[in-house]
């Protein structure tokens, strides 16, 4: 049963993982941005909107929760998040003892572990992992080092109704995929609370995460995202609030990005209501208004003087398609 049990905490760790990157109320990032704020214009709007929709969405928000994969192009720290939740095979995460242990296909993993109780999960255990080239046989192969930390727990774990607090620390961790080599530093936490079932809240923070894909050096900062999944309806009800600071040479600089409207979604389909404010220099803005699960608005002040300069009908697919051929 305890085998089990940690067996299960790893899995949900995986899990939030690909939904931590991304996200009613009004979400109020704390930063204001660094030194180098995006210039917005009209022409541009489309490819600053995806970006930010990369991070709220293709990083598992709306896609990922339910195991799936929305329909748009892999991001840099999409592929780190999907890598690491591919590292965690039974052959890596579910050990309870340290060692080195071959990869299915080639390479090691140094496992060491270090538990209070070995019947049962403890807050402060901590599970190290030291990659070199593992292939696991998933389409990715890892290297470099994560630290899984376990900083709350309440519940009960055996019942599915629990509390499960987490700290991921990534170093230097490199996922290669389909011929493309991403990096990433950083250090997540991640909150699981299924104790108000049928309702699940994965809630994410981190300081700063950094990725870098062919050489190209992507942060995001200040990251909150609050998701709350509801089993109770069909398809699946989630909504997201979510504020982050996004640096990208893609776009020119950061934006800061925080939710006016929250965002929701049911299944794995885009979001079909919610608002995301994206602020960038000069006290210029984007509101990305999500019409339905297909359709999006771009409303666009270049100036920064409050009164909207243009108004885009557009969809989910061509910003962030916009995105990707930035």
């Amino acid at each position: 049963m305890m085998q089990a049990i940690r067996n299960f905490i790893f899995v949900a760790i995986g899990l939030s993982l690909l939904a931590g990157c991304g996200g009613g109320g009004s979400a109020v990032p704390n930063n204001t941005g660094g030194g180098n704020l995006a210039t917005i214009t009209t022409q541009n709007a489309p490819a600053v909107a995806g970006v930010v929709a990369e991070v709220a969405l293709e990083d598992g928000i709306f896609g990922s929760v339910f195991n799936q994969n929305l329909p748009i192009a892999s991001s840099g720290s999409q592929r780190i998040l999907s890598g690491v939740a591919k590292a965690a095979s039974p052959s890596n995460l579910f050990a309870t003892n340290a060692g080195l242990a071959l990869c299915a296909v080639s390479g090691t993993v140094d496992v060491e572990v270090t538990i209070t109780n070995p019947l049962t999960p403890s807050v402060g255990d901590q599970y190290r992992f030291a990659f070199e080239a593992c292939d696991e046989g998933t389409g990715t192969v890892t290297s470099g080092s994560m630290v899984i930390t376990i900083t709350a727990l309440g519940g009960d774990l055996a019942t599915g109704e629990f509390l499960l607090g987490t700290r991921i620390e990534l170093t230097a961790l490199q996922i290669t995929e389909d011929g493309e080599t991403s990096s990433a530093n950083g250090t997540v936490s991640i909150e699981i609370d299924t104790t108000m079932a049928p309702i699940t809240t994965i809630t994410v923070s981190a300081s700063a995460l950094a990725t870098t894909t062919e050489g190209m050096v992507e942060t995001v900062t200040d990251l909150t995202v609050t998701i709350s999944e509801d089993q109770g309806m069909f398809p699946t009800a989630v909504t997201v609030e979510t504020s982050f600071t996004i640096s990208s040479p893609r776009i020119g600089g950061d934006v800061v990005v925080s939710t006016s409207l929250v965002l929701q979604s049911t299944g794995a389909e885009y979001p079909f209501v919610g608002e995301l404010r994206i602020m960038a220099a000069g006290n210029a803005v984007i509101v990305l208004i999500a019409v339905d699960s297909n359709s999006v608005r771009l409303e666009v002040d270049v100036d920064g003087d409050g009164a909207m300069d243009d108004s885009i009908d557009t969809t989910w697919d061509e910003i962030l398609a916009a995105a990707a051929a930035a």
